[in-house]
């Protein structure tokens, strides 16, 4: 079964866990998740692809909870209304 399941979802399951046995380490247990999701995306590229801008949005968005652990919820915030706009086409690069 953990052949089916893409690595993304692998990392997301793992960083629920944590959150939820460990809730004081939040901040850590985010920024960790949106390095990894940022990396898994960008590591695309070397498989030919091309690199979409959510991945080095969710990288941008990582390094700054782990620098900054304090603005969890204003980067959290301003990173899904930008993945919401990217999703939705209406905001493109």
């Amino acid at each position: 079964m953990m052949q089916e399941l893409p690595m993304e979802a692998v990392v997301a399951i793992i960083a629920g866990v944590v959150v939820l046995l460990v809730p004081r380490i939040l901040n850590y247990a985010i920024a960790a998740y949106l390095l990894l999701i940022g990396a898994l995306g960008v590591l695309q590229f070397f498989y030919g692809q091309a690199i979409r801008p959510m991945p080095v949005l969710s990288i941008v968005a990582g390094a700054i909870v782990l620098i900054k652990p304090a603005i969890l919820n204003y980067v959290v915030g301003i990173y899904l209304i930008l993945v919401g706009l990217l999703e939705a086409g209406i905001l493109r690069f």
